[in-house]
């Protein structure tokens, strides 16, 4: 056997030692403790939550800015990116599922009363301080708005009533899913002016 394929040996076997040892090693790097939690775990606390509550003010605030005929779409893609940005482990993870689910809720009712003969309402970046990508928000119908309307308050209101429901696992989780909830409620507040 030449030097050549004495090297091309040890280096395939240096490589397969490696790819072997690396994933083992980042898994154990994950653990805090030999309980198993995981350092990707995000305990419920205050700066988070409080981040959580300005983005949905934010999402509340540019969406009253807007034409009523956009403000559910804008709403909707509120939660979504509020949902993005929230952890997605630990005591977070059910609060961001339920934001989602909220986004969701509120996807079919604008595509059911979406206004063809509007052009979207253009977001440019930068616009909201919070959420610096660009966006497209679909107008719903003038005519069917009230109707829109009941439809997306009951969205909204099943989300804060989930919110609820997880929050009752302990007077911290209590605290601050009631304080995203409330936010979350601040939202109905666009669709009534």
């Amino acid at each position: 056997m030449g030097n050549r394929n004495i090297l091309s040996v040890v280096a395939i076997a240096s490589a397969a030692v490696l790819s072997l040892a690396l994933p083992t090693q980042a898994k154990n790097d994950r653990f805090d403790d030999p309980s198993g939690t995981s350092v990707y775990d995000q305990t419920l606390n205050d700066l988070m939550t409080q981040s959580i509550v300005r983005d949905l003010a934010s999402v509340r605030a540019e969406c009253m800015a807007g034409s009523p005929v956009y403000r559910l779409d804008c709403i909707r893609q509120g939660l979504e990116l509020t949902s993005r940005r929230a952890p997605y482990h630990g005591d977070y993870g059910p609060m961001r599922e339920a934001l989602r689910a909220g986004a969701a809720a509120v996807a079919p009712i604008i595509d059911a009363d979406a206004d063809t003969d509007r052009d979207r309402l253009e977001v440019d970046p930068g616009t909201n301080p919070r959420f610096k990508a660009r966006r497209y928000y679909t107008p719903t119908k003038a005519g069917s708005y009230d109707a829109t309307k009941a439809d997306a308050f009951k969205a909204l209101d099943a989300t804060q009533q989930r919110l609820l429901e997880i929050g009752k696992r302990s007077p911290d989780w209590y605290r601050a899913y009631t304080t995203v909830s409330i936010a979350v409620a601040s939202l109905a507040d666009v669709l009534r002016k």
